[in-house]
């Protein structure tokens, strides 16, 4: 499952310039290892973070933000049941396009109070969309 450690450790490989086997070289690590930290498969323990935080010139924390949010939404799925299979079926998505990413990108920096006042814009407008082509 992807996640905001994912998203920083692919996020600060692209602005340093490096590929997955160059951080994997500097690391001592097997570049399949590398990999499953950024696709999320398996997460570094806390004194990897902190190596992969060296490589890439910033502090570790960089690599943790947006985690707590991460940990909220989760708490707050599983005291909900978790999503439905409407939801699963709501939200799937196939590929995603430079535009949706440089959103992403975008979003990422804004507090949680910002991205729920973009979010509800973005569902207003799309609302009124759907409303003109009816």
């Amino acid at each position: 499952m992807y996640s905001m450690i994912s998203y920083w450790l692919k996020f600060y490989r692209h602005e340093c310039g490096l590929t997955q086997q160059q951080v994997a070289d500097r690391l001592k690590i097997e570049r399949s290892t590398y990999t499953y930290y950024e696709t999320g498969k398996t997460k570094p323990d806390i004194g990897t973070l902190i190596k992969i935080a060296k490589v890439f010139n910033i502090n570790y924390t960089q690599l943790l933000q947006g985690v707590e949010d991460e940990l909220e939404d989760a708490v707050a799925d599983i005291q909900s049941g978790g999503p439905t299979d409407e939801d699963t079926q709501k939200y799937r998505t196939h590929a995603t396009t430079k535009y949706e990413v440089e959103l992403l990108f975008v979003a990422r920096n804004l507090t949680p109070k910002q991205r729920k006042e973009v979010m509800n814009l973005a569902k207003k407008l799309a609302a009124e969309n759907n409303a003109s082509k009816q």
